[in-house]
């Protein structure tokens, strides 16, 4: 009989495990109603309660954010060859991007911004506030303006937490219920796949397309925000049109140009930004020839 009844008990556990890894509500009922049949109501309880304890476990905190995105933020300058040791142009990137920041919808936490010693026209953010931006975009790039866009397209897939949704959805595919500083410390190896897992989705393949569009969208409201003339972006990604063509390599893990284009023109008309903000084209000049 013992036997039997923790067999019983054993099958509802495992069923509770499945139903929350799934989602399934239809299976925490069955593993509530098998607890029941064992006669042991506190399982049945806790069962009952479980829905609410997972969802619990699903967002990730500010402390394990820093932790994942330090760990992403290593793999990208490891892949694009290093932080370009400019100290001028740093912190000039860094006094736009800070500035672009302010107006975002994190504006509470903070964001360090380190140009990447590569020639590709890429940029990255990881979680928390990393962003990056290679010296090939730089030397694309013609004015401030320009430069506080791309900028701002990149803080905003940290304000939105993008990289945090890939984060959550690796968790779930690797049973994880943790992902940061507790679950490294205790298990580093799962912790590694979750993040090597999230950095091939943002490097390799890149963020889901309407994730891209909103970033440009909200990236060129922020630096509109500050002052800078919203139609700069519109420029500089025809520019980055003419330049890379139909690149389907780049096209992997960004929307076309033509659909980006289109998107942020649609949102300066829809929210009236006035094309009369400031270019700043003779600042960054000079900054440029840091490259």
């Amino acid at each position: 009989m013992r036997n039997d009844r923790a067999r019983m008990i054993g099958l509802a556990l495992a069923l509770v495990m499945a139903g929350a890894w799934s989602g399934c509500a239809e299976i925490q009922q069955i593993a509530e109603e098998t607890a029941r049949q064992s006669g042991d109501e506190r399982l049945a309880h806790i069962i009952r309660g479980t829905g609410t304890l997972v969802s619990g476990l699903l967002p990730i905190s500010y402390e394990e954010e820093q932790s994942i995105g330090a760990a992403i933020a290593l793999q990208v300058v490891a892949r694009y060859g290093g932080v370009y040791d400019q100290p001028e142009l740093t912190r000039y990137v860094n006094l736009v991007g800070r500035a672009v920041a302010l107006t975002c919808d994190r504006p509470d936490i903070p964001y360090h911004f380190a140009v990447l010693n590569h020639d590709s026209i890429n940029a990255f953010a990881a979680p928390a506030g990393y962003v990056f931006v290679t010296r090939g975009l730089l030397k694309q790039i013609r004015n401030e303006a320009e430069l506080a866009a791309v900028l701002g397209h990149e803080i905003a897939h940290v304000s939105q937490k993008h990289i945090l949704d890939v984060i959550q959805r690796s968790k779930r595919l690797a049973g994880v219920s943790e992902a940061g500083l507790a679950y490294a410390n205790q298990n580093p190896d799962a912790f590694k796949m979750v993040i090597d897992a999230a950095a091939k989705k943002l490097l390799d393949e890149g963020l889901d397309q309407e994730k891209e569009i909103e970033a440009d969208n909200l990236g060129d409201v922020f630096a509109a925000r500050v002052g800078y003339d919203p139609t700069a972006y519109v420029t500089l990604l025809n520019r980055l049109r003419a330049v890379k063509g139909d690149d389907r390599a780049f096209f992997k893990t960004h929307p076309n140009f033509s659909n980006r284009i289109g998107a942020v023109q649609e949102v300066i008309q829809a929210q009236a930004l006035k094309p009369t903000g400031v270019i700043l084209e003779d600042r960054f000049t000079h900054v440029r020839g840091k490259l």
